[in-house]
């Protein structure tokens, strides 16, 4: 029995003005300052912030690629928000110590399937991972969804995994706003990360 959320994800995104670019990883960490410490924040620039504060401050049109907001998200997980388009910190990295990480990556229409790392190595997408068919048994699997939808059954999966899916108070909530130091051009699986 699978649990569905109270409103549409994609809904929820075009709402708050996001279902353009959402790039976003949810990581099996539930205290944000470890999540704000592998990520190699460059400390200056750390401050608390609102998601809608975060997401006002930088332009589509800005080189700022490197900024992100991370929040609290369910207990034993944290979201990192990518404000801009750009490259992403390596999911690997962020996994280490026996940690997961999921990435949804959707810009301007085009929606990835969600990577997924566990452990510091890169995994197969969460879809073919055995731990979480359970998760998504329940759910369409036509790869020739469009976009929206395919987007709406990953949030909904992703939700159920940790424990909470999208919702008016996530885009309300408080986290920390921060540019990222570096990122390894190269994917070379160390992304400049601790």
């Amino acid at each position: 029995m699978n649990a569905f959320p109270a409103e549409s994800q994609y809904g929820l995104l075009v709402e708050h003005g996001v279902e353009m670019l959402f790039m976003v990883q949810w990581v099996s960490i539930g205290e944000v300052d470890e999540v704000v410490r592998r990520l190699g924040l460059v400390e200056e620039t750390v401050r608390g912030s609102g998601f809608q504060e975060a997401r006002s401050s930088f332009s589509f049109s800005e080189e700022r690629s490197r900024w992100v907001w991370v929040a609290p998200f369910s207990p034993g997980w944290s979201v990192v928000v990518f404000l801009t388009d750009g490259l992403m910190p390596s999911v690997e990295a962020l996994s280490r110590d026996g940690q997961r990480v999921i990435e949804i990556v959707h810009a301007y229409w085009d929606v990835e399937h969600p990577d997924y790392a566990r452990d510091g190595m890169r995994m197969e997408t969460i879809f073919v991972e055995e731990e979480y068919h359970e998760f998504m048994e329940d759910l369409d699997s036509d790869d020739f969804l469009p976009d929206a939808e395919r987007l709406e059954q990953y949030l909904l999966v992703i939700g159920r995994i940790t424990g909470r899916f999208l919702d008016r108070e996530f885009f309300v909530s408080e986290g920390v706003l921060g540019r990222l130091s570096g990122v390894d051009l190269h994917d070379s699986g160390c992304g400049g990360l601790g």
